[in-house]
């Protein structure tokens, strides 16, 4: 719907307290050098170069040990790990790759080894994702970096990916939605602690994949909240957000008066010339609002504040003014206003539009068109209802048809749930075009016991059935919690309506579950 899907780009600097150090001082490459770290039990190799290794060095070693694998000519060069230098040497690195995004943090961690890039909507500047990430490698390699690169919808899906995906020289871009190829990735691709890692390999898990197939409640009792909620980080059904290196341009402007009003006219005179303001410090930028607080302080020294969010960053004026007379309605001044402030509080790039040539393309200009009155016509509903109001269905991969769909919010929606190949598994036949919310008890006829039906009794009424389709077996993992055993059936009645019907294999009860239209 031109809504840009979520896509963020990992940079995994792996061992990089090693590594900004051999780039400071190329000699050490020429020795053995040991990283050391020190705890109540002694000193330890925290990290160690090739040369060391190939001595035998090895990570977590005691520095004793490593001492012994030293021969007579080496050059052995020892120095503590200072975690405080490598996070202000990452952030300084990050910085320089400003002109790649417009949002960048560091992986949030006591000892940080990623930067995080948002790069929503920005590949159309490189022609492409995938040149955005050679690009990239390539400043970084010229400054003798050995990052691993990539790109994929969520921030803990490009986390993994680049720390179990990608090689040097070689990013990695997942396409929006791809999740076939991530659900394969080990669990710990999640960023789970070591020793949740240990509890799941005890069980025999190992991917991911295997962690969506189990029961979410039993994951909590058993695992607790944590493993959960990387899951739905991973996934985008809970949002993380990149934090910044440094605060991000405030784009805001305020007008205090020396007299208040209470006219709506006035207020909303007053608020076309702010807006007016703050959209013109974004539009040299090409940078739009999806998100605008109004702040308003009264003459009684109180404040009110409204909030705008829109379906996608825009800066038309005329829009976000329609959409503001709606919020205006709500407001309830209990004194005159002395004081309204504009802030745009989450700003993305403006999508690139292409202007139509010849009269040929007259119907790629009335979709463009179209998409944009859809627009418009969701920033409505929502300004009317409110962003829960308007909600969408987004399926998801269980084989349980009612928990086979979710709503959710629209603005919520710019990365699917949905797996591919869940959906490949069925042509849209194969499933109701409604779905009750809840299975309608009935009584039915069959030719045999435990056989195909041939009539079934809703409300006092038979309904003769002409065809019925072979059995499907639909049945949950006994992890699952409630138990779900059925044999679902499509048949067409004599009148010829078509519906899903379904037989409880615990205690041979039937059930009418949806119709196909």
């Amino acid at each position: 719907m031109g809504l840009h899907p979520r896509r963020i780009l990992c940079l995994w600097f792996p061992e990089w307290g090693l590594q900004r150090l051999v780039i400071a001082q190329p000699e050490l490459e020429t020795c053995l050098f040991v990283l050391v770290e020190s705890n109540h039990r002694g000193q330890f190799v925290r990290h160690c170069n090739r040369l060391a290794m190939r001595r035998g060095i090895r990570v977590g070693m005691p520095l004793s040990e490593a001492q012994t694998f030293v021969r007579g000519n080496d050059r052995l060069f020892l120095e503590e790990v200072a975690p405080a230098d490598d996070r202000q040497a990452l952030i300084e690195l990050a910085l320089r790759c400003e002109r790649f995004s417009f949002r960048i943090g560091l992986e949030e961690t006591d000892r940080p080894e990623s930067i995080l890039l948002e790069v929503t909507g920005l590949a159309h500047f490189f022609a492409g994702e995938e040149n955005l990430a050679a690009e990239l490698e390539r400043v970084l390699s010229a400054k003798r970096y050995a990052p691993r690169i990539a790109i994929s919808d969520t921030l803990g899906a490009a986390w993994g990916t680049a720390h179990f995906l990608a090689r040097p020289r070689q990013p990695v871009v997942v396409p929006p939605g791809d999740w076939d190829r991530l659900t394969s990735l080990p669990v710990q691709a999640l960023r789970l602690d070591p020793l949740t890692t240990t509890k799941l390999a005890r069980l025999g898990i190992t991917t991911i994949q295997q962690l969506f197939a189990l029961d979410r409640p039993a994951l909590r009792r058993r695992l607790g909240g944590e493993v959960l909620r990387r899951l739905d980080q991973f996934r985008g059904e809970q949002r993380e957000e990149i934090v910044p290196c440094h605060p991000l341009p405030r784009y805001e402007v305020a007008r205090t008066l020396e007299e208040g009003i209470l006219h709506p006219e006035g207020i909303a005179k007053l608020w076309s010339q702010l807006l007016r303001q703050l959209l013109d410090k974004l539009t040299p930028h090409r940078l739009g609002l999806r998100q605008l607080e109004c702040r308003c302080g009264l003459e009684n020294r109180t404040t009110q504040l409204v909030s705008l969010r829109l379906y996608k960053a825009t800066n038309d004026a005329g829009h976000i003014a329609e959409l503001w007379r709606y919020q205006q309605e709500k407001l309830q001044l209990s004194a005159p206003l002395i004081l309204l402030e504009l802030e745009a509080q989450e700003i993305l790039p403006l999508e690139a539009s292409q202007q139509q040539l010849f009269d040929a393309s007259e119907s790629q200009g009335e979709t463009e068109q179209n998409r944009r009155q859809f627009q418009m016509l969701l920033n409505r509903l929502s300004s009317r209802l409110g962003e829960e109001g308007v909600l969408v269905p987004m399926l998801l991969p269980d084989p349980i048809p009612e928990r086979a769909v979710r709503l959710q919010s629209v603005f919520d929606s710019g990365t699917s749930s949905t797996a591919p190949s869940f959906l490949d598994r069925f042509h849209g036949l194969d499933r109701p075009t409604a779905l009750f919310p809840e299975p309608r008890p009935i009584d039915v006829l069959a030719i045999f016991p435990d056989g195909p039906p041939s009539a079934l009794f809703w409300q006092g009424a038979r309904i003769d059935l002409a065809w019925h389709s072979e059995p499907e077996r639909i049945e949950s993992g006994w992890w699952q919690g409630e138990y779900i055993r059925r044999d679902y059936y499509q048949v067409r009645t004599v009148p010829g309506q078509w519906l899903w019907i379904f037989r409880r294999l615990q205690d041979n009860h039937w059930f009418w579950h949806g119709e196909l239209m």
